[in-house]
């Protein structure tokens, strides 16, 4: 089977009519030699691919395709051509809802996160892919390996609408199923919320969290005292991105640069 080596980074932008919903995708990984890491993957929503490193080099191996007319989607959860909702699947929503700021995963994509922000009277997605990595919802960055359970099992039920839940790692986030739609195919999809700053979701609702009796290694998010950036003072690579709502966000500077307290801006250097 014939297929070009990649499917590469786009930047595409679209809006869903009447939700003030609005979609920036800012890069896609859909080769081996990007992902750095052995196993199935979709190199496109029809094509279904494996990673194989051979000597040094990562092989990309084309092994499934899938049939649009019957309904089947890459789905990496299912291992390939499924007719599952997921980010492929337009049952999945294809562009990320934000529902309201701040970091979130992707419900069917364990590499791709999520960044909500208010433009006006919009809100804004900034979808980035992180390659041969997984998000953590715990941190806020890709620092999972592709073989952790947020890549291998769905993080959320949905089997009814409305039922909702905390997301696994962080339960500041929780989810909300809600029915849609799709070829005259009624599908259920999570929508994912933030509670407010120092809160978390227990019970169908937003509570004050109780930092004093969480379990040992819980890791403590920084409070925000007005919106702006600020230094992470664990490592000179890392800063908080602290916004209106005052909920901050870790984010990381690329690779060759670090976070500069007197710029409060990523600059060309080491620490």
């Amino acid at each position: 089977m014939e297929k070009h080596a990649s499917f590469s980074a786009a930047c595409l932008v679209s809006a869903t009519s009447g939700s003030h919903v609005i979609s920036v995708t800012q890069f896609q990984t859909s080769n081996c030699e990007d992902r750095q890491a052995p196993g199935i993957f979709c190199s496109d929503c029809n094509t279904v691919a494996v990673c194989v490193k051979i000597d040094s080099v990562w092989k990309t191996l084309w092994v499934e395709e899938c049939n649009k007319a019957e309904g089947l989607y890459c789905n990496e959860f299912d291992g390939g051509c499924s007719t599952s909702v997921g980010s492929c699947n337009p049952g999945g929503g294809g562009n990320f809802e934000c529902n309201t700021p701040g970091l979130f995963p992707d419900p069917f994509n364990c590499r791709v996160y999520h960044f909500c922000i208010q433009n006006g009277n919009n809100q804004v997605a900034m979808s980035i892919d992180c390659g041969g990595a997984a998000f953590s919802p715990a941190t806020g960055d890709c620092s999972l390996q592709l073989n952790d359970t947020v890549c291998l099992s769905p993080q959320f039920n949905c089997s009814v609408v409305g039922q909702m839940g905390a997301w696994p790692g962080n339960n500041n986030i929780y989810y909300i199923c809600a029915a849609e739609m799709v070829n005259e195919i009624r599908v259920l999809r999570p929508r994912l919320f933030r509670c407010p700053a120092n809160q978390m979701f227990q019970d169908g609702q937003c509570v004050q969290r109780d930092w004093a009796n969480m379990p040992p290694g819980t890791i403590v998010p920084y409070e925000c005292e007005r919106p702006g950036l600020f230094p992470d003072p664990a490592h000179c690579r890392y800063y908080y991105s602290c916004s209106a709502e005052l909920v901050a966000t870790h984010l990381q500077c690329p690779d060759g640069t670090f976070f500069n307290v007197n710029t409060f801006s990523c600059v060309l250097g080491a620490c």
